[in-house]
């Protein structure tokens, strides 16, 4: 700097240092942005991000904070701090949720903003195997669904596998469910169902992270709907048995038809089981009815094909004790026609608490005729056991023929009859227009003690 400083007519210089002003910057500050990697993928899921940040005056910018972001919900990018050099470096972690990534870069401080960089994401296709324990079961039985997932033979872990059964509507009535499972640290994946209806399944696993979803499927699973067979038995004194029954399948729409029932007797109820008759359903219904002779244990069951499991009904006890008659006696056995004699016996039953036979009191007896030559037998008399067993009746001899007693039975005991036919010979002839005979009310049958 010159200074002059004037003392009267004296002039004096004084000399010392110049400072230029500041020389104003003809550029302006920048920053470059780059990714390190254009792609990623699920061996290299993560790339760097290098730039640079220069200064106005063309310098590098250095110790320079550096803001970088990306797209919301699809990764993550740290934030840098320039080195000497005015350069920086970060780290870009797509989360796969996206084909492609963004980042970009800004300087707030010189209040820079970057061009954005675009990243691809490659995702990895997986695969996915399923496998049934089984391909053929009954309804209730279980079957277990097992299978891996893998990325390039890799297992992959934690991956959620949703398995879908497709059925046929028409032929199944029961639902079957969607359900999930999980894959462990060797891929695997396993559950255990007890499907109602025959089924194909398909398993999916579920896309994440760098990894595609991938599905297999298993070929039907052959169910046999599960049948309930019922049963109802009864036989009445007589020994006329009457058994019906339905066999139905829930799950496959209701009454099963066209299949065969086997009819079984066991004396005990436990074993030696003996087919008695064969039957076919109808409607889901069938039925039988025949004679038997002998108390037992009775059961319906359906030995199962291919289109349906088989079932047995609850055993059903028909039993009833044995009854018996003595010979019946006659007061006489020869007498005017239209006169009377007395008939007589005794009714005895078998007492499971004694283990033999014993009276039988109280029991409505029924006497019955028929006329010699002819095979319908009349109804005469009801009497009734007394307390040692016995009965009596005071009968008309209406013509030359026989008399017999019969029991019908109770609701635990066999009908029974007298063993013989106690023969009656009339004689004299009844006048014109007399009575030759009682009308006739019914044909007792059985009417002896076969059974």
């Amino acid at each position: 700097m010159l200074r002059i400083a004037t003392t009267g007519m004296t002039a004096v210089i004084i000399l010392g240092t110049l400072t230029a002003a500041p020389a104003l910057a003809d550029g302006a500050a920048s920053i470059t942005l780059a990714a390190q990697a254009a792609s990623v993928d699920p061996d290299n899921p993560t790339t760097a991000i290098t730039g640079k940040v220069v200064a106005a005056d063309g310098t590098p910018a250095a110790s320079i904070p550096v803001d970088l972001s990306t797209n919301t919900g699809w990764g993550s990018v740290d934030d840098a701090t320039t080195t000497a050099d005015g350069t920086f470096t970060a780290m870009l972690r797509p989360n796969g949720a996206s084909d492609s990534v963004s980042v970009w870069a800004d300087v707030p401080s010189l209040g820079l903003h970057s061009d954005l960089v675009t990243v691809q994401v490659v995702h990895g296709k997986t695969q996915t195997t399923l496998i049934g324990s089984r391909a053929g079961l009954d309804e209730g039985q279980p079957l277990t669904l097992s299978g891996q997932v893998t990325y390039q033979g890799r297992p992959l872990s934690g991956r959620t596998v949703v398995i879908d059964p497709a059925v046929d509507p028409a032929r199944c009535t029961t639902p079957m469910y969607t359900f999930r499972a999980g894959t462990d640290a060797e891929g695997r994946f396993s559950s255990t169902i007890k499907p109602s209806c025959t089924a194909t399944y398909v398993a999916r696993s579920q896309a994440v992270g760098f990894y595609e979803g991938s599905t297999a499927t298993l070929p039907a699973v052959s169910v046999r709907p599960a049948t309930k067979t019922s049963l109802s038995a009864t036989m009445d004194a007589y020994g006329r048995f009457r058994a019906r029954g339905t066999l139905y399948a829930a799950s496959a729409g209701g009454d099963v038809n066209g299949k065969q029932v086997l009819l079984e007797y066991s004396p005990n109820g436990r074993t030696g089981w003996q087919t008695a008759r064969r039957m076919k359903t109808s409607q889901g219904q069938f039925s039988a009815s025949f004679n038997v002779n002998n108390s037992g244990y009775w059961r319906a069951r359906f030995a199962g094909d291919t289109t349906a499991a088989p079932s047995a009904s609850s055993v059903r006890k028909t039993w009833r004790w044995s009854t018996k008659m003595s010979k019946l006696k006659a007061s006489s056995t020869k007498v005017r026609k239209n006169r009377y004699i007395t008939v007589s016996g005794t009714l005895s039953r078998y007492y499971s608490s004694k283990n033999r036979f014993g009276a039988f009191p109280g029991q409505k007896v029924r006497i019955i005729f028929r006329f010699r030559g002819k095979k319908t037998w009349y109804h005469v008399k009801w009497v009734k056991t007394n307390s040692k067993g016995r009965y009596t009746a005071k009968v008309r001899a209406y013509g030359d023929g026989y008399f017999a007693a019969t029991f019908a039975g109770t609701s635990d005991t066999w009908a029974a009859g007298t063993p013989n036919d106690r023969y009656v010979n009339t004689y004299a002839v009844p006048s014109p227009g007399g009575r030759s005979g009682p009308p006739p009310v019914m044909t007792v049958l059985p009417w002896r003690g076969d059974q």
